[in-house]
């Protein structure tokens, strides 16, 4: 009796080009793939191109070449809302609440997107979630400390209960206290099942939580392994990540 074939990837790129301006590409053909339910961290040096293939995959920065698919899927042309309700979800680094509007507001522009029945519910669940969110529903995001809005952006996102989470950079700016209580939540978000793809400039605190790391460099994938080996390989940290890398540092 043949063995049951493997799932697809839960999200994939397939040689994939991509920049602001197709003359100058920052993305320059990647081979990228996570498996369902991994934790992955996309580290590298300035520049190295890390945020762009993020937005690329979400339909935020013009693909050139290749393609993108999610389980399987080719979304590489899929309007960014069409990636959402497929169980695509992305966390910017900057402007991703909105400050003038309440948590309660903030989940329900989110939940927008879903069918009027499900809304209500699914806001519910996310409360369930986060239960600091869930006691201050009416305060103004505004005035939320850095680590709440980061929830609350996280929180946001779960609303449409997708499949991939990808987020940028969520550790900027937070002290090490508040990195390690997202980190936290985002592991604890990832063991009930939802895969997450994480760039992040914080390697030390990344790599504690991840299942793998990719290491890009000039906008090409040049090295990947476990988390953990990563972690410990002083080699790898000086050639891709800077000698601070050692230390758990590393520039954007």
């Amino acid at each position: 009796m043949s063995a049951a074939p493997a799932p697809p990837p839960a999200l994939a790129t397939r040689d994939l080009v991509a920049g602001y301006e197709r003359d100058l590409p920052i993305v320059r053909g990647i081979d990228f793939s996570v498996r369902q339910g991994e934790f992955v961290v996309i580290l590298g040096p300035n520049g190295a191109g890390k945020s762009t293939l993020v937005k690329a995959i979400a339909g935020l920065v013009p693909i050139h070449s290749g393609s993108t698919h999610l389980a399987g899927e080719d979304i590489t042309l899929s309007p960014v809302q069409e990636k959402v309700r497929h169980g695509l979800a992305f966390v910017p680094q900057t402007e991703n609440i909105f400050a003038t509007l309440s948590i309660r507001e903030n989940l329900q522009l989110a939940a927008d997107i879903l069918p009027r029945g499900r809304q209500a519910a699914q806001i519910d669940e996310v409360y369930s979630l986060f239960p600091d969110l869930a006691s201050r529903r009416g305060a103004r995001a505004g005035n939320l400390s850095g680590g709440q809005r980061q929830m609350l952006a996280v929180a946001r996102a779960l609303v449409v209960k997708p499949s991939v989470l990808i987020l940028d950079e969520p550790s900027a700016g937070l002290s090490p206290k508040i990195v390690g209580e997202v980190f936290a939540r985002l592991k604890a978000l990832n063991g009930a099942g939802i895969t997450i793809v994480l760039v992040e400039q914080n390697v030390k605190a990344a790599l504690a939580v991840a299942d793998r790391a990719v290491i890009l460099v000039e906008g090409k994938l040049r090295h990947e392994g476990p988390a953990a080996t990563l972690s410990s390989d002083p080699i790898v940290g000086e050639l891709y990540l800077g000698a601070r890398a050692r230390q758990g540092e590393n520039g954007r």
